[in-house]
């Protein structure tokens, strides 16, 4: 899928168009940096970083403040972070995520955003902004967000005679609409269903719903669709709360039942069940929509398929949502300040936010970048009209060392799918030993 003006940079380093030292922007500031300064801004993502390029030169021609940005790897990318804080040599700008915002807060190294960005922040989803603000004010522009899906494969709903509008979840009950549509669609290769006499799962071909340990997809949300949090107010994992031992036991016996993926293959081979859906041996996918790229590019008009909102629980639909910002870091220098002030101002901004809105870079923040975003799916055959923005969201990590913490919990949650323990005893094991990695 093209960007507008290149795939990939060439270098880790971009610097774009040339100019002064001196900015009058529409606001009437002026802001001088020494000549042939120019601010720096890190990311992680090559693609984004080429989608910046011809945002960031609309910036330097209405300023005459040029922006190097730096590209870094993943892993990378947070290795060097505490390397740079430190050295004090961080950039001016960076890209952030939740789970490491409270690390780099924690030495008084991020400035606080909300006189930075004033009137502007009304413009950006409350979703993804919300992630970013506490009682101390807002420490980040969102750039991007993305929030966890239903993906349904109409023909084999149409082949089944079932309809996926509405879908929920129980566990409480002793059957729900999930369960049922699942049994539905699941077949084996003499067209029985799961329960019916001489069903096969070993011979299945067709696969129900993607119940398997996943944290944004699944877990997240159907936790939060039962009332449960992932972590308390202090960052800790909360999971062993009634809600969480019934979401991980349903989603765990959903498998044993047969409605979902064997868990032997799914715990092995995380992307498993998206390569089943996009194969057609899967009829529904509950993902994110950081997986559209994929499911577009490999279905490739093989089959119908549609998004939706995520599996409703008792306390209604609850996708998890995660946010990519913008962060400022404290220059200590009043005219540096005022210059990292203007480019937040302008990548928090339509003109600033286009460019990754138009090439599918993740949702755009700002709210009137969502048409043009979906009018860029539309000309890849995917409808994301009908999608809507959340208001009540299950939460990603946040706080220090909290995605140690859910790395530590996974493993020992998958062994109730594996159905190596039940999840009374797992789930409250797995929150133990998260908070003692997490310290």
């Amino acid at each position: 899928m093209p960007l507008s003006r290149r795939q990939l940079l060439p270098t880790t380093a971009l610097a774009l168009l040339a100019g002064g030292g001196a900015l009058a922007g529409c606001s009437g500031r002026t802001v001088e940096l020494d000549e042939g300064d120019a601010l720096r801004m890190r990311v992680w993502s090559e693609a984004a970083a080429a989608a910046y390029e011809d945002s960031l030169a609309g910036f330097t021609a209405e300023t005459g403040l040029r922006v190097e940005v730096e590209v870094l790897a993943w892993d990378d990318y947070w290795n060097q972070l505490p390397l740079d804080v430190a050295a004090g040599s961080l950039p001016d700008v960076l890209w952030m995520n939740t789970a490491q915002l409270s690390q780099i807060r924690a030495g008084d190294t991020l400035l606080e955003l909300e006189d930075v960005v004033g009137r502007l922040e009304g413009r950006w989803v409350e979703a993804a902004t919300d992630l970013y603000r506490d009682d101390d004010g807002l420490w980040g522009v969102p750039q991007i967000w993305e929030q966890s899906v239903l993906v349904v494969n109409e023909q084999l709903l149409e082949e089944a005679g079932a309809d996926a509008e509405g879908l929920s979840f129980d566990p409480y009950e002793d059957s729900d609409p999930l369960r049922e549509l699942a049994r539905a669609l699941t077949v084996d290769e003499e067209g029985r269903h799961p329960g019916e006499d001489g069903f096969d799962a070993g011979s299945r071909t067709v696969h129900g719903f993607s119940a398997h340990p996943d944290r944004s997809a699944i877990l997240g949300p159907f936790l939060a669709g039962l009332g449960g949090r992932w972590q308390d107010s202090r960052g800790r994992l909360s999971i062993a709360s009634a809600e969480g031992v019934a979401s991980v036991q349903y989603l765990a016996d959903l498998a044993a039942a047969h409605l979902a993926p064997a868990a032997s293959e799914t715990v092995e081979d995380p992307q498993l069940c998206r390569d089943l859906f996009v194969a057609g041996k899967l009829g529904l996918l509950q993902t994110g929509t950081y997986d559209l790229h994929v499911l577009a590019e490999k279905i490739d008009g093989k089959f119908p398929w549609r998004i939706q909102q995520v599996v409703a629980g008792p306390e209604g639909t609850r996708p998890l949502v995660h946010a990519i910002a913008a962060v400022g870091v404290d220059p200590d220098d009043d005219d540096r300040e005022k210059a990292i002030g203007e480019l937040l101002r302008w990548i928090g901004g339509s003109d600033g936010q286009r460019p990754l809105a138009e090439n599918r870079l993740g949702i755009p923040a700002h709210e009137d970048l969502r048409r043009s975003w979906e009018k860029s799916w539309e000309s890849e055959g995917v409808d994301l009209s009908d999608l809507p923005v959340p208001e009540d969201v299950a939460l990603p990590e946040h706080g220090d060392r909290s995605a140690i913490a859910t790395a530590t919990a996974l493993p020992i949650i998958a062994e109730v799918f594996l159905g190596e323990a039940e999840a009374s005893e797992a789930v409250p094991r797995a929150q133990q030993e998260a908070r003692d990695a997490r310290g």
